[in-house]
């Protein structure tokens, strides 16, 4: 017993406690009242004989505990899935909002707030307006030459956006810092809205999101261009 005791002791220590379900509770009781009367009706001195390998009374355990095991993974199966869910819906609502920004700036011709191709005159512009250093890099000789940049407001916190050309469009650069103890994860996949194409990538503990009308292979190079300015 005093084995026992240790390791009931031990796994209550080093397993975390949740608490099931509601309707998980609910299922695995209606699960026991189908367990065998016999099983139900012992007291608390009787003493249980393990039933044979292979008799029905054995069978009948086995599959009541497998569908109270399959419940459980089920459950958390479910329950996976829709956090998964949770985070494609942020970034489905952060997507509409970037985009809905981008077409703000071009609708009420307020790309910038200072209009510089200059990115040692831009770059000290966001001194003191933003609690982070923006990451300002001249790419004219990539065919993206800077035209200023502007404040915005992303996902409840500043955003410093950076506009550069590309023939006749206009590429919204949003970048703000990733937030303590958020998880690194790999660049997303490219997206488009509305005709819209979208590039997201992290470098330096920043965000970039670039945002354009221009071709999703243009968005491509700009990214690839970006990245590798010095």
């Amino acid at each position: 017993m005093s084995d026992e005791h240790d390791l009931n002791a031990l796994i209550r220590e080093a397993l975390p406690n949740h608490s099931a379900p509601h309707a998980l509770r609910e299922w695995t009781r209606e699960r026991a009242r189908e367990a065998p009367v016999a099983l139900r009706a012992l007291g608390p001195n009787d003493v249980v004989v393990p039933p044979r390998p292979g008799s029905r009374l054995m069978r009948r355990m086995l599959y009541a505990a497998g569908l109270v095991a399959a419940a459980a993974l089920g459950w958390t199966g479910q329950h996976l899935a829709h956090a998964g869910d949770g985070a494609n819906r942020d970034r489905d609502v952060l997507i509409r909002q970037l985009v809905d920004t981008h077409v703000r700036s071009l609708m009420s011709d307020h790309l910038t707030d200072v209009k510089s191709t200059d990115q040692h005159t831009v770059k000290p512009w966001f001194a003191g307006k933003t609690d982070f250093a923006p990451r300002v890099v001249d790419l004219a000789s990539e065919g993206f030459p800077l035209v200023g940049g502007r404040l915005d407001y992303v996902q409840g916190h500043d955003a410093a956006t950076l506009v550069y050309g590309r023939r006749k469009h206009a590429i919204n650069l949003f970048m703000w810092p990733m937030s303590a103890g958020e998880r690194v994860e790999a660049s997303d996949a490219p997206a488009t809205y509305h005709g819209f194409a979208l590039r997201h990538w992290l470098a330096g503990g920043m965000h970039y999101w670039a945002v354009s009308d221009a071709a999703p292979s243009e968005l491509a190079a700009f990214q690839q261009a970006h990245t590798a300015a010095h």
